[in-house]
């Protein structure tokens, strides 16, 4: 729990904010009494934060409720599209960006082939200009985005907006502060694993779980901590690079310059690999290789049965590493959980929807391969709805 005593009036004042505006948002009508008792403060200070709410447009008066024996209490809610955020989620293969209003409903989205050929920068002017069509389309002003939060397959310096290495789309050492001043919208920006793990944190299975490490699984392998509810990145922001933990001797050549890296052998092009050396076939997509037609072939099962055996390693080391409440199995593998728990529960003798071990649950994703998508549009609304800074 929070001491009050340790923050100053002002800091006590945002907590109070963010605790009410949260309220409305989770209970969706609410009357000032019930959000009172919720939160254990005055009806003077309440009635001043629903004041300010309703002046900024935020929250507004939705009816009266039942009287208790006086005046029939005023029903409050939430104008959930009195901002919006923007998700944008870049990967090697593909960028994908989400347009969410305060409930988070989804409200537009789109997509792009990344094009390896073209600049860094001019995939950012083909972001800026999808965004300029969302608000086109949907009559939203630039200043009702609360702004554009960015999820990054690399290692990233969020307070100064700057992308350090991102080896799987070659980039390295990339400011932000251009794009931002040219879209004249506050950026986010986060790696992809980290920012995954938060909204499985905030919406998904492990909602009030206080310790998780999700693995993101795509053209490499990112695992996102989640450590006492916030994202652990460390002094250097570098924590969580399980990718490139050894679990081979083999001298197969990483993206990151060391050999044997567990990504090489549970990432999305492992298991393309297995797949080709086990069937003769080539394979472009994952959706090949699960395809009903093609999972139930001897072949296709002893590859991904390989896949498995490799990326459980990675897994096992992680728990008896860190020990969570779970670990979570995302990225674009997030979406076969059916198919991957069929084959898991067969190989480890279980019949559940979690495989556990050392009492942590393996599990797969709640929002299937759009984790780090939506993470990255939840980023925004940080400063609206949380209080507290949610990395550590």
């Amino acid at each position: 729990m929070i001491n009050l005593e340790t923050f100053s009036q002002d800091q006590i004042k945002e907590i109070n904010r963010s605790n009410i505006i949260n309220m409305i948002k989770q209970k969706y009508e609410i009357t000032k009494h019930e959000i009172a008792v919720a939160l254990k403060l005055s009806i003077p200070t309440i009635t001043t934060n629903i004041n300010q709410l309703i002046e900024e447009g935020l929250v507004e008066e939705a009816g009266v409720g039942n009287s208790t024996g006086g005046r029939k209490p005023m029903i409050l809610k939430l104008v959930e599209n009195a901002r919006f955020s923007v998700g944008v989620d870049v990967s090697p293969d593909k960028v994908r960006i989400l347009l969410i209003d305060l409930n988070n409903t989804i409200i537009d989205e789109a997509s792009f082939d990344y094009v390896k050929d073209l600049s860094f920068k001019g995939v950012l002017d083909e972001v800026k200009t999808e965004i300029e069509r969302f608000m086109t389309q949907n009559n939203i002003s630039k200043n009702k985005i609360l702004g554009v939060g960015i999820s990054l397959p690399g290692l990233v310096d969020e307070d100064r907006l700057i992308l350090e290495n991102a080896p799987n789309i070659g980039v390295r050492d990339f400011n932000f502060q251009e794009f931002q001043d040219s879209l004249q919208l506050r950026v986010f920006i986060e790696n992809e694993a980290n920012i995954a793990a938060y909204a499985e944190k905030e919406i998904g299975k492990t909602v009030n779980m206080r310790n998780v490490v999700y693995v993101s699984i795509t053209e490499g392998v990112g695992t996102g901590i989640i450590v006492n509810q916030h994202i652990y990145k460390s002094s250097n922001k570098k924590a969580g690079e399980f990718g490139h933990m050894r679990i081979s001797d083999e001298p197969r050549p990483c993206n990151c310059g060391r050999t044997g890296c567990w990504e090489l052998y549970a990432s999305k092009k492992a298991l393309s690999r297995y797949y080709e050396e086990s069937t003769g076939l080539k394979v472009s997509t994952l959706d090949e290789i699960f395809s009903e037609e093609s999972f139930n072939m001897p072949s296709v099962k002893e590859a991904i049965g390989r896949y498995i055996d490799c990326l459980f390693i990675g897994i096992e080391n992680i728990i008896l590493g860190l020990n969570p409440e779970f670990v979570i199995i995302g990225g674009e593998l997030g979406k076969y959980e059916k198919e991957m728990l069929t084959l898991i529960n067969g190989r480890n003798n279980m019949k559940s929807s979690f495989v556990e071990y050392e009492g942590t649950k393996v599990v797969f994703s709640a929002l299937k391969d759009k984790g780090s998508l939506i993470g990255a549009a939840l980023l925004p609304l940080e400063d609206l709805f949380n209080y507290t800074k949610n990395i550590i």
